[in-house]
């Protein structure tokens, strides 16, 4: 696996579904956040009042670390997806039968 590159389909298998970063992908990304911080700082130091400060500069997407985990956890999460799928069905099963139009 060592000799394969990040975008291979065996090595995005193994990570989830997402493809590897590339070595420049990842320096980049650090890059541009840096700049856009510089960007900030220089204009932040110009500003004449602290009132009109501009607001911090968004990293860049890191599509290659893990998403924030979901709101619903667990049990309770399962259990609202399990009463949406039934809701589906009885409303398919409804326009199926021609009580709905």
């Amino acid at each position: 696996m060592d000799g394969l590159p990040p975008s291979s389909r065996v090595r995005t298998a193994l990570n989830g579904g997402r493809t590897e970063p590339t070595p420049e992908a990842v320096l980049l990304a650090d890059v541009f956040d840096m700049l856009q911080r510089v960007d900030w700082h220089i204009v932040a130091t110009n500003v004449d009042k602290k009132a009109n400060l501009p607001k911090t500069p968004k990293p860049y997407p890191r599509w290659w670390l893990k998403a924030p985990a979901a709101k619903g956890k667990g049990e309770d999460r399962v259990a609202r997806l399990e009463a949406a799928r039934a809701r589906k069905r009885a409303r398919t099963e409804a326009i199926a039968a021609g009580l709905i139009a």
